[in-house]
């Protein structure tokens, strides 16, 4: 099968943090999957956050490429897989990449009345977001949805641990809060909030801006 999704939001939050400075993101993808449980997939959105590091010269991108294997043991949805983020454009000389690349593990089960999942991610590159010797570092993630009773709601929360190899300093803990409408099996509006415990030592941009800052936003969403 073949699918894709779009959507527009008011900030691009990537585990925590902003990646366009809150400002807003179009983002989309598309993704094959096999009857055996193989999938492939690509994913994009506007970023800054690349330029505004002083990475590269110039960068307004962020590609992901993805593929892996999701199957079922017994009640358990299980999903391993490998993950590259890539930043089109010109490394400036003496810069850490941006790109990174990962491989991930997760598994999920449903309750009824909520279903959740872990996953873990695991740094393979040696650089990795502009931090050098990143390899090693590591991201678990815990997610809850709940339907709100018949209801076309769903209340998601999410919390996650970051840690940076090389960089302890940098480690941090963050939180989100969701609320997603559905109007059908292909159309939906959410707004989030998220906040996390970042030192604003390591997470602060050339602009000033605190980038895992408690913020507020919201979205609308399209799949296909």
């Amino acid at each position: 099968s073949i699918s894709a999704n779009v959507g527009l939001y008011s900030d691009y939050i990537f585990r925590g943090y902003t990646q366009t400075e809150n400002d807003p993101a179009l983002q989309g993808g598309f993704d094959v999957e096999h009857s055996s449980g193989f999938y492939i997939g690509t994913w994009a959105s506007n970023v800054d956050w690349v330029k505004v590091a002083d990475l590269q010269k110039s960068n307004s991108l962020e590609i992901d490429v993805y593929g892996g294997f999701a199957f079922s043991l017994a009640d358990v949805d299980l999903d391993i897989g490998l993950l590259q983020f890539w930043y089109p454009g010109s490394n400036k000389a003496g810069a850490a990449e941006a790109d990174a690349t990962e491989i991930y593990a997760g598994a999920g089960y449903d309750f009824g009345f909520a279903s959740a999942s872990v996953y873990y991610y695991h740094v393979l590159s040696t650089d990795a977001w502009g931090f050098s010797d990143a390899d090693g570092s590591e991201y678990w993630t815990l997610d809850v949805d709940i339907p709100v009773g018949s209801t076309p709601l769903t209340v998601s929360a999410h919390v996650g641990n970051q840690e940076i190899d090389g960089s302890s300093g940098c480690d941090y803990t963050d939180w989100k809060a969701n609320l997603d409408y559905a109007f059908n099996d292909n159309y939906s509006i959410g707004a989030f909030y998220t906040d996390t415990d970042m030192e604003d030592s390591c997470w602060t941009s050339n602009n000033g801006t605190k980038l895992g800052d408690a913020v507020g936003g919201a979205y609308i969403s399209a799949s296909f």
